[in-house]
């Protein structure tokens, strides 16, 4: 008995070797020969074959698949033949040695082989397709079709002979792939144009289309290959599961039930049918009639081989993979249905791949049942490493949200015996107090956005947010800010109280902390008028002050813009830029300040603020302004001469006619260094910052500072001074303070 082994190639170098190499175990224990026909190949396709036979053959190619495959079988001299492709490796081949050891190969004219077809580099994506491949060496065998070539073959079949992986739709290049399906496209529209009534040149014009992504195009074809087959009396299993898993990607749902439903008359062990009625039900709100399909699915699946894959050489298994997809469905459509015990009953029967998508569901079904306790059990039971049991966790936060405040205790009970810092926060929420140095810990820690709530119990403990949040990274202190303020409303005003009563500071990781307090509360917290625009103000000024702690103090903002990626930055350094150049063109401020409304309509309440409090300052009369100067001059030669009660009084009198005045809070603040008031003069200064970026100001701050005895502070402020002011008077003097400091 002598097996003929016939593959034609070309240019198939990538596989060639491998493929051959799993064919030597098969050769040593059957008589075989090795025939390969090589169709122009111009790698090293040829000189791979000949290390394994010395049967190689040549022959031009003709663009007719059928043409080549004939005469490649012209040269076996075997009473079988075996026909292979070079992306093709052998992993079975237990029962062809049976086969030809018996009476079968007596008994039969052809046999199937099983080819499991693999989609991807993991092998995770695949299908499972019964040919024909194996055929007795007789008068009339052969091949018809250009392209997709078909056997003309006698029965009985034998069935799943032997198993192969084939690696051919693994494509790395992708224009080759394209390439490829455009030329099988191209061969195939030729074929229709000669015979369009023929349904497997139809169905196979079709899957090309399909290989192209283009579904709607692959419809006409599949429908019209089915119509076809229809006229004749059967149509292959082939043509109808592609023509339903087709219908069931374009979501012709009502197409989809009613072609399997047509099928399932005839027969009940096909696996990928059930799956897409079952997809179709679920769409089409046929919920149980969707749990019936899902679960035949999911038998026919756990017993293969009495399916029809195993039994019937036309129909192929493509929904191998979705057992995981079918159980998620399932579930999620018990709960739909409000059938929570069931949900209940199939998390014992499923994998964690499978729970982890329904966590919530599966979380909220044992909350409705009172089952809580069950909770516990699935988190000891499935997150099997710690990227998992932080998706545990994760959704566990998500589905506390849901629950009702008077059931919080009881769960947060139980989740507080879950191992590390989890379980902590669970305690907190139940009023454990931990150190400053124990929260910070948590918050070095963990990187998932909910541990914002430590900073909540520790704020309540009443430790200040920049000592919580000094050593956590940037990045982290933006998350568990962001986290406090959307979801700990009850604190939102302690919040902004706390920041409008801060010391004037340069230190980078307070600023970092004051900003982003600034912007979520200036985001999320609802606050408004004069709150809001304290918010803005404190932000513009925050940010800007971190931003340039953060680059190159002499750089100036021009050098600043080019050089900024964050959207929130650029606006900062721009609305910086228009500030300190307002009082040179009124109109020019004005009128940039409207561009950035259209460029930050987030900050649009923020940019009105800053343009009408100027325009309100511009449209004053002459008159006013002069009258402005006068009281100024006068409170300035009074706080000159220590004359401190003249100054108050003037400065109460300007207050009852004009509105907030950087000038006049700035001597408000010096009077209250005179009386010993510090505390009260850093708020004054700082407010005068606020409404406009003034280096006098600064200097004042930074000479409070030194009064006070805040060193660093006090040559922070210098500094920024001597960098960025344009004032010659005010960088002297910033310079012989600092001098002065050095001694």
């Amino acid at each position: 008995m002598l097996l003929s082994i016939v593959m034609m190639v070309k240019n198939e170098e990538k596989y060639l070797d491998e493929t051959l190499y799993a064919l030597n175990d098969l050769r040593k224990d059957i008589n075989t020969e090795l025939i390969i026909l090589d169709t122009g190949s111009n790698d090293n396709t040829v000189e791979i074959a000949k290390k394994y036979t010395d049967k190689v053959y040549f022959a031009n190619w003709n663009n007719n698949f059928a043409d080549m495959r004939n005469m490649s079988i012209s040269y076996a001299s075997g009473d079988w033949i075996l026909i292979l492709d070079a992306d093709e490796k052998l992993t079975n081949y237990d029962k062809l040695k049976d086969f030809f050891y018996s009476d079968n190969c007596k008994k039969y004219n052809s046999a199937t082989i099983q080819l499991k077809n693999i989609f991807d580099k993991k092998e995770e994506s695949y299908n499972l397709s019964p040919l024909l491949r194996m055929f007795k060496n007789i008068e009339g065998f052969g091949y018809d079709g250009t392209i997709h070539e078909q056997p003309r073959y006698q029965g009985p079949v034998y069935n799943n002979i032997a198993h192969f992986d084939h690696y051919g739709y693994m494509y790395s290049d992708e224009e080759i792939r394209q390439r490829k399906t455009e030329r099988n496209i191209k061969l195939l529209l030729q074929e229709i144009e000669k015979n369009p009534s023929d349904p497997y040149t139809n169905y196979q014009l079709g899957m090309s289309y399909i290989s192209s992504l283009k579904n709607n195009d692959a419809l006409f074809y599949i429908e019209n290959s089915y119509n076809l087959y229809n006229k004749r009396g059967r149509v292959p299993i082939f043509v109808i599961q592609d023509l339903i898993a087709l219908y069931s990607a374009l979501k012709l749902h009502i197409k989809c039930e009613n072609l399997c439903m047509k099928y399932i008359k005839n027969d009940k062990k096909n696996i990928d049918i059930y799956y897409y009625l079952a997809i179709s039900q679920n769409y089409l709100g046929k919920y149980k009639e969707s749990i019936k399909s899902f679960e035949r699915y999911l038998y026919l699946i756990k017993n293969y081989e009495i399916s029809t894959q195993g039994n019937n050489m036309e129909s192929s298994l493509d929904t191998g993979q979705k057992k995981d997809i079918a159980k998620i469905i399932i579930i999620e459509t018990y709960y739909k249905l409000g059938m929570y015990d069931k949900i209940v009953q199939s998390i014992d029967n499923s994998n964690e791949d499978v729970i982890k998508r329904v966590y919530s569901i599966v979380f909220e079904s044992l909350y409705k049942l009172n089952f809580e306790e069950k909770i516990l059990e699935l988190y000891n039971k499935y997150p099997k490493y710690n990227y998992s049991k932080r998706e545990f966790k994760s959704e566990l936060e998500v589905f506390l949200k849901r629950v009702k405040e008077c059931d919080k205790e009881k769960i947060y009970k139980i989740l507080s015996n879950i191992e590390g810092n989890y379980g902590l926060l669970n305690s907190l929420r139940l009023g454990l107090k931990l150190s400053l140095p124990e929260y910070t810990n948590i918050l070095l820690q963990e990187e998932d956005i909910y541990y914002g709530e430590v900073v909540y119990y520790a704020l309540k403990d009443g430790f200040k947010i920049e000592d919580i949040l000094d050593s956590i990274s940037n990045f982290k202190v933006e998350q568990y800010i962001g986290y406090l303020i959307i979801n700990k409303r009850e604190i939102i005003l302690d919040l902004y109280n706390y920041l409008s009563s801060l010391k004037n500071t340069l230190e980078i990781n307070k600023l970092c902390i004051y900003v982003n307090l600034s912007k979520f509360l200036l985001k999320y917290g609802n606050l408004k008028n004069d709150k809001y625009e304290k918010l803005f103000l404190l932000y513009v000024k925050y940010s800007y002050d971190y931003i340039k702690n953060i680059y190159n103090q002499d750089l100036s903002d021009e050098e600043l813009l080019n050089i900024l990626k964050d959207k929130d930055d650029i606006f900062i350094v721009k609305v910086n830029i228009l500030e300190k150049n307002k009082n040179k063109d009124l109109l020019k401020y004005i009128n940039n300040m409207k561009k950035l409304l259209n460029n930050y309509r987030e900050y649009n309440d923020g940019i009105e603020i800053l343009i009408n409090k100027f325009e309100s300052e511009f449209e004053e009369s002459e008159e006013l302004k002069t009258l402005k100067k006068q009281y100024k001059f006068i409170v300035e030669n009074s706080i000159k001469s220590n004359n401190l009660d003249e100054a108050t009084s003037m400065i109460t009198e300007y207050e009852t006619m004009f509105s907030k005045d950087n000038d006049i809070l700035n001597m408000k603040g010096i009077i209250a260094m005179h009386n010993g008031n510090f505390k009260e003069a850093e708020l004054l200064f700082k407010e005068a910052t606020l409404l406009e970026v003034n280096y006098n100001t600064m200097f004042n701050i930074a000479y409070l500072k030194e009064s006070i005895g805040e060193i660093n502070e006090a040559t922070s402020f210098y500094k920024k001074i001597i960098y960025n002011c344009e004032d010659k008077d005010i960088i002297f003097d910033s310079q012989q303070r600092l001098k002065f400091l050095n001694r």
